[in-house]
C-alpha cells in the first residue's frame, strides 16, 4: 500500500523519492484489532517504512510534540503511537498562539489546548486522554448506535435497542444529510449500498423491525433522537475538559478561542460549544490554508516538522 501511494505522489507531482529531504510521519493504526499489541503495530508499520523509505530520512512525531529519527522510535516506540493529534495541533501553535483545537474526525473526537503555541494537553496517550476529557470515543461514521444510547423513542414508547452492529452513526448523518455519500467512506455495517433507503432499512433494524414494518416518521423521529444523543455526550465531555482545563490553565478562563477541524466539525462540534455558550469559534483551514479533509494531520506533520527545520537554521 505504501508502494502505491509513494508511486502515485511521484507520478503527481514528477519529483524523484531520492531528492526529498525529511519524510514526517504521524502513526494512529497500532490500535487496530489486526495487531495484538499496539507493540506489534508500531513495529510491523516501522518495518514497512524501512523496506520502502531511506530511514536515515524518516522522522516520527511523539506524544510529546518532538521529532525522533527511526531508530529512535523503534526503541521508544510508545511515544510515537496514537500521535495524529499532535501533529495538527503543533503545526497549527504556528498561526494562532491560544486556542482549543478540536478535530473531529470519523470514529474519535480531539481535543487540544494550545498555549504560547505549544500544545499543552494534560494527557499524552489514549488513556490518559481519555481520563482527561481530551479524546471522546465518538465520531461521525463509524460509532456504533448502542455506543450513544440503549434506548430509542417509538410509538410512545422507549425501547431498548439491540446490541448487534445492524447499522452505524453514518446512516444516521446521511439521512440527516450531515454526510454526502462520498463523504460515507467507511464500510457499511451489512455492507449493501449506502443509498438513504439503504440507511433506512439498517436503522429499522436497530430495534428488530425492518423497511417494511416501520415508517419513515418513525425512523426519522429515531434518527434525530441518536442524533441529539451524541450531541449531549460531546457536550458533556466539553464541559469536563473545559472545567478541568480553566482551573490548570486560567489563560483559557475568559473567551477562549476554539478551532475545529475534520470532516464532523461542523455537525458534532459547532452546536455544542454553542450550547455551552463559546463563539469564539474557528476553522483550522481558514487559518492554516489546509483543506479539512481525512488528509489533514498527515500534511499537519510535514508543515510541524518544516517549520521546526526552518527555526533551527534561522538560529545558526
Amino acid at each position: 500500500m505504501l508502494a502505491r501511494v509513494v508511486v502515485n505522489l511521484v507520478d503527481y507531482n514528477s519529483f524523484k523519492l531520492d531528492s526529498i529531504d525529511y519524510i514526517a510521519i504521524t502513526i494512529t493504526a497500532e490500535l487496530s484489532d489486526a495487531f495484538q499489541t499496539k507493540k506489534d503495530g508500531i513495529i510491523t508499520i516501522l518495518n514497512a517504512l524501512e523496506k520502502l523509505f531511506n530511514k536515515d530520512k524518516l522522522r516520527f512525531i511523539t506524544n510529546t510534540c518532538k521529532f525522533i529519527n527511526y531508530e529512535t522510535a523503534k526503541s521508544d516506540y510508545f511515544s510515537i503511537a496514537a500521535a495524529n493529534w499532535a501533529s495538527s495541533a503543533l503545526f497549527l501553535g504556528e498561526f494562532i498562539s491560544d486556542c482549543i483545537l478540536i478535530d473531529a474526525g470519523s470514529t474519535t473526537i480531539d481535543i487540544i489546548p494550545i498555549l504560547n503555541s505549544i500544545p499543552v494537553p494534560k494527557g499524552k496517550d489514549d488513556i490518559s486522554r481519555l481520563i482527561n476529557h481530551e479524546l471522546i470515543y465518538t465520531g461521525g461514521l463509524r460509532a456504533t448506535i448502542p455506543s450513544i444510547t440503549h434506548h430509542v423513542p417509538y410509538k410512545q414508547n422507549k425501547i431498548r435497542v439491540s446490541f448487534e452492529k445492524f447499522a452505524l452513526i453514518s446512516d444516521v448523518h446521511r439521512i440527516l444529510n450531515n454526510i454526502s455519500e462520498e463523504e460515507y467512506i467507511n464500510d457499511t455495517a451489512d455492507n449493501r449500498s449506502k443509498s438513504i433507503e439503504n440507511c433506512y432499512a439498517r436503522l429499522s433494524r436497530v430495534i428488530c423491525m425492518d423497511i417494511e414494518t416501520i415508517t419513515r416518521e418513525d425512523l426519522d423521529l429515531i434518527v434525530n433522537f441518536i442524533y441529539q444523543k451524541q450531541l449531549n455526550i460531546i457536550t458533556r465531555e466539553i464541559r469536563a475538559f473545559m472545567d478541568n482545563l480553566t482551573i490548570r490553565i486560567k489563560e483559557f478562563n475568559e473567551n477562549p478561542k476554539f478551532v475545529i477541524t475534520g470532516l464532523s466539525a461542523d455537525f458534532l462540534i459547532r452546536k455544542p460549544l454553542q450550547d455551552l455558550g463559546f463563539t469564539n469559534i474557528l476553522k483550522y483551514d481558514s487559518l492554516t490554508k489546509i483543506p479539512n479533509n481525512i488528509n489533514s494531520s498527515a500534511l499537519a506533520v510535514a508543515g510541524a516538522l518544516n517549520n521546526q527545520i526552518q527555526n533551527i537554521q534561522k538560529r545558526k
